[in-house]
C-alpha cells in the first residue's frame, strides 16, 4: 500500500516537472503563448478564489440564521464552528484550535488589542467547574487577556463562584441569544417605513 502511495507522489512530481519544463521551452519559443497560458491560469485561480469566498460568505449567513433548537442538536464541533462565524460576524478575528491538545480554548479572538481564549461547551445538561479550570488554564497559554466559556445551557453555583474569583467571562444560553439576535440585525431583511406627505 506504501509502495503506490510513494508511485503517486512520483508520478504528480513527474507531471509537475514536465508542465515546467513545457511552459518554459514555450516562453522560449513562443513568448505571447506562454504569456497567454500564464495569464489564463492566474485568470482560473483567482476566479476559483472569489467563487469561494462568495460561497464561504453565504454558508456563513446560513449558519447565522440558525436557531437555539438547531444549536442544542449540534455536535461539539459544529458548536465551534458556529461560534466563529458568530463571533466573525461580530467583528472578531477567530482562530479555531486544534480538535485536540488545544489547552483548554477552541476558539482564540482578537479585536483591537483584545485577545480571548474561548471554550465552547455545547451541552444538554448544566456546565461545571472543570471547563472554567480549564479555559483558565488557556488565558495563561495562549497569553490571552481574558478567558470566556460560551455554552447553550447554563453553569453551576460552583461555576459561577470560580469564574468570579478568576475573572473568567461566563456567556450562558440567555447572553448566547443576545449575541444571536445582535448578529442577525445586519443579517435580516431591511424594513421601511412609509409615511404620507402632507402638503398644507
Amino acid at each position: 500500500m506504501a509502495h503506490k502511495k510513494g508511485k503517486r507522489k512520483t508520478n504528480v512530481l513527474f507531471d509537475q516537472v514536465l508542465l515546467g519544463s513545457i511552459l518554459f521551452l514555450l516562453a522560449f519559443q513562443y513568448p505571447w503563448t506562454a504569456v497567454t497560458v500564464v495569464s489564463i491560469i492566474i485568470s482560473a485561480f483567482a476566479l476559483y478564489a472569489y467563487l469561494r469566498s462568495i460561497a464561504y460568505r453565504l454558508k456563513s449567513k446560513r449558519v447565522l440564521q440558525s436557531s437555539m433548537r438547531e444549536i442544542d442538536r449540534m455536535s461539539g464541533v459544529d458548536f465551534e464552528n458556529y461560534l466563529s462565524v458568530l463571533f466573525e460576524e461580530m467583528g472578531y478575528e477567530v482562530e479555531l484550535t486544534p480538535a485536540s491538545g488545544d489547552y483548554g480554548a477552541d476558539l482564540l479572538l482578537k479585536k483591537d488589542s483584545n485577545y480571548i481564549a474561548v471554550q465552547a461547551k455545547r451541552y444538554s445538561k448544566t456546565v461545571g467547574v472543570a471547563s472554567v479550570q480549564q479555559v483558565f488554564s488557556a488565558k495563561t497559554y495562549y497569553s490571552a487577556n481574558e478567558a470566556w466559556v460560551v455554552t447553550n445551557n447554563i453553569f453551576t453555583k460552583n461555576a459561577c463562584d470560580l469564574a468570579k474569583k478568576s475573572g473568567v467571562k461566563l456567556v450562558d444560553r440567555e447572553h448566547l441569544i443576545r449575541f444571536m439576535i445582535e448578529s442577525k440585525i445586519d443579517t435580516l431583511v431591511p424594513t421601511y417605513t412609509i409615511t404620507q406627505w402632507n402638503e398644507e
